[in-house]
C-alpha cells in the first residue's frame, strides 16, 4: 500500500495505549490545551510534555500524583508551563516520590526562577535526554535532537515490540527521520499549517508531516500541534494527498493503542 505498513497482529493485554491530552498549538484553543499526551503501559504512565493549561483535563484521565514520568520536547511554554502546577499538586497531595523530568539542557530554567525557586519545584527531578535508549519502566525511551528555535528533541517510545514516535516541535531534519524509522504510531506537529513568521524553517506542515509518515514506514500518523485558528480539515485533507496509510486528527480525549 502507498504511505503506511501493514501493522503487526496486536497484543491488546500488553498494548501501549496514547491518550491525547492536550494538542493546541502555541496558546490553548476554546476546546483544547496546549500539548500533553498520555502514555500508558503495564501500570507505568509517562507524559509527553505538559503544556499551558494541560493539568486540567490530565486529572480525567490519571491521578497526577501517580504519574511516573515525563519528557519535556523543548523549553517553550505550549510544552511546559503546567510542570509548576503539577509540581504544586504533588508537592500539597504529599506524592510518594519526586517525578523524573527529563528534558533539554536549560529546561529547569525556563521552568523554575533559580533565583527564586519555590518550596514545591522540589517535586521535580530535573534528568537531560537520552543518548542512547533508556528504559522507563517496562517502556523504552530514545530521543533525537530536531530543529527547532530552541535546543529540542523527537522522543520514541517503545515496548514489547511496539512504537510511538513523537515529533515535538521541528521542522525537516534527517534525525527526525531516523528516528521515526518503522515506528507503528507517528505523532507529528503539523503547526506550520498556517502561516506564521519563522514557522517554515521550525514546524511541519501537514503535507510535510505526511512526507514524514510515508517515508519513515509510519503504520499510523496522528496530526497533533495545530494552532487554534487553523482549520484541521483541510490539514487532514492535505496530509492524505501523500501519506495513504491511517491518519488521526489529535483531539482531546482521543486514544491510540499503539
Amino acid at each position: 500500500m502507498r504511505g503506511g505498513r501493514r501493522r503487526r497482529p496486536g497484543r491488546p493485554g500488553h498494548a501501549v495505549i496514547l491518550t491525547v491530552v492536550g494538542c493546541a498549538g502555541t496558546v490553548p484553543g476554546p476546546d483544547a490545551a496546549c500539548s500533553c499526551y498520555l502514555l500508558e503501559h503495564a501500570g507505568y504512565r509517562l507524559l509527553l510534555d505538559l503544556g499551558t493549561g494541560a493539568l486540567g483535563p490530565l486529572q480525567r484521565h490519571a491521578d497526577p500524583c501517580a504519574i511516573d514520568a515525563v519528557v519535556i520536547s523543548h523549553p517553550h511554554r505550549d510544552h511546559y508551563s503546567d510542570l509548576i502546577p503539577l509540581a504544586y499538586l504533588r508537592d500539597r497531595r504529599g506524592a510518594a516520590k519526586r517525578l523524573p523530568v527529563t528534558a533539554p539542557a536549560g529546561t529547569a530554567a525556563h521552568v523554575v526562577n533559580p533565583a527564586a525557586p519555590p518550596a514545591y519545584a522540589g517535586a521535580l527531578d530535573w534528568r537531560t535526554p537520552p543518548a542512547e535508549p533508556r528504559p522507563f519502566g517496562p517502556l523504552t525511551v530514545t530521543t533525537a535532537p530536531v530543529v527547532h528555535s530552541v535546543p529540542g528533541v523527537a522522543v520514541r517510545v517503545s515496548a514489547d515490540g511496539a512504537s510511538l514516535t513523537y515529533s515535538g516541535d521541528s521542522g525537516e531534519c534527517g534525525e527526525l527521520l531516523d528516528l521515526a524509522r518503522g515506528t507503528d504510531v507517528l505523532l507529528c506537529e503539523a503547526a506550520a499549517s498556517v502561516r506564521t513568521p519563522g514557522a517554515s524553517e521550525t514546524h511541519l506542515t501537514p503535507v510535510q508531516a505526511a512526507g514524514l509518515a510515508r517515508e519513515a514506514g509510519a503504520g499510523h500518523l496522528v496530526l497533533t500541534h495545530l494552532r487554534p485558528w487553523a482549520d484541521p480539515l483541510a490539514a487532514l485533507r492535505d496530509a492524505r494527498e501523500v501519506y495513504a496509510g491511517p491518519i488521526s486528527l489529535a483531539v482531546p480525549g482521543l486514544r491510540v493503542m499503539v
